[in-house]
């Protein structure tokens, strides 16, 4: 099965995003659920996360004043490379969000059985 997943590009290139997602959502979803078992807020940190997904959505939008931000910024001129990091920063960032308000709302079910 996983041969066949390394002969077509599109699967495993999805499959790989897929995963990455995965991680960091595993990544931070974990410590936040534990966070708010304790009792401690974490919808601030969904909606700093949730800001952060957008400003990377809006400067993917104009990848092209984003290039001359970064380029500016860093001195490094590669379209294609700032094209791939938005990408994987927007996986990356949806990941984490699915995962810390999935922790959220697991954690506040379970607060409310009280088992």
């Amino acid at each position: 099965m996983f041969l066949f997943f390394g002969t077509v590009p599109l699967i495993s290139t999805l499959l790989s995003l897929f995963l990455y997602a995965c991680i960091s959502a595993l990544v931070t979803g974990v410590p936040f659920f534990l966070w708010a078992r304790r009792g401690r807020r974490i919808w601030p940190w969904v909606l700093v996360l949730a800001v952060w997904l957008g400003l990377l959505l809006l400067s993917a939008l104009n990848s092209n004043t984003t290039f001359h931000l970064v380029a500016a910024v860093t001195g490094y001129h590669n379209s294609e490379y700032i094209g791939f990091l938005l990408l994987y920063l927007i996986i990356c960032y949806q990941g984490m969000l699915f995962g810390v308000a999935l922790a959220a709302a697991v954690a506040w079910v379970l607060r409310k059985i009280n088992y």
